[in-house]
């Protein structure tokens, strides 16, 4: 995992959005390949019948169910391994190369996955990303009971992009800065975000506390598919687990 940010950094700093290298572009077509041949496993998220996981996300499937998480991610785990073995390892090892400690995924949750949304053409142009604004907090559905961890993780692989690209939206507001009352929908509303732009192959990393939503199609009109592997990580009584 070649570090693309400014400065090499053994922790995940508060505020700071970093982009590593992780796959070719060869290497993003056999992963989209794959995906799109693996289409009787997606899991439909959205009435409108564009938006798919690959895998078990635990910010849709843990949210008061966690036993029923537990038992689907061991099935999405096997189907994940199957085909994607490689490019979780290769993954794991790049984190352990940029944190400077071991990584492991965690044996009692879903393993990183895929999201897959399809655009038709149809007309983005009203998209607003401050409209799902949110910090990610998955190690409360993932790992209840569970303390805090002492730090966290998130991290966005693009592997396929619709026309006009994709992006990450960032707004400056971070979990342990904010007061009790904060309304991060209204926060993402009223103030300017930050637009970080994908690339296919390059991670985008930060942990998970800064305010952030899935961008806004840059064209009004996108076309194609838009798939990204993502997951979190925890770091729990000093050891890195990854998990989605």
């Amino acid at each position: 995992m070649a570090d693309q940010s400014t400065v090499q950094r053994r922790t995940l700093e508060p505020n700071v959005v970093s982009q590593h290298e992780v796959l070719r572009p060869a290497e993003c077509e056999a992963v989209r390949d794959q995906v799109l041949a693996l289409k009787r496993h997606w899991r439909p998220r959205s009435n409108e019948g564009n938006f798919f996981t690959l895998g078990v996300a635990s910010y849709l499937d843990a949210v008061g169910r966690h036993g029923a998480y537990v038992g689907e991610a061991r099935e999405t785990n096997r189907i994940l391994r199957e085909n994607f073995d490689w490019l979780c390892e290769r993954v794991r090892r790049g984190f352990e190369k940029l944190l400077g400690q071991s990584v492991c995924y965690s044996e009692q949750c879903a393993l990183p996955g895929f999201h897959i949304f399809f655009y038709g053409g149809g007309d983005h142009s009203g998209d607003r990303p401050s409209g799902r604004a949110h910090f990610d907090l998955q190690w409360i559905h993932a790992m209840p009971g569970r303390r805090r961890p002492d730090e966290t993780l998130s991290f966005t692989l693009p592997i396929d992009e619709p026309s006009g690209g994709c992006s990450l939206a960032v707004w400056p507001a971070h979990f342990d800065a904010i007061k009790p009352d904060f309304d991060a929908l209204a926060h993402a509303a009223n103030t300017p975000a930050q637009t970080v732009r994908y690339a296919r192959g390059r991670m985008v990393v930060h942990d998970g506390l800064l305010l952030h939503a899935i961008g806004a199609a840059s064209i009004a009109d996108p076309k194609g598919y838009r798939i990204t592997f993502q997951g979190h990580g925890a770091k729990l009584s000093g050891n890195w687990q990854l998990y989605w």
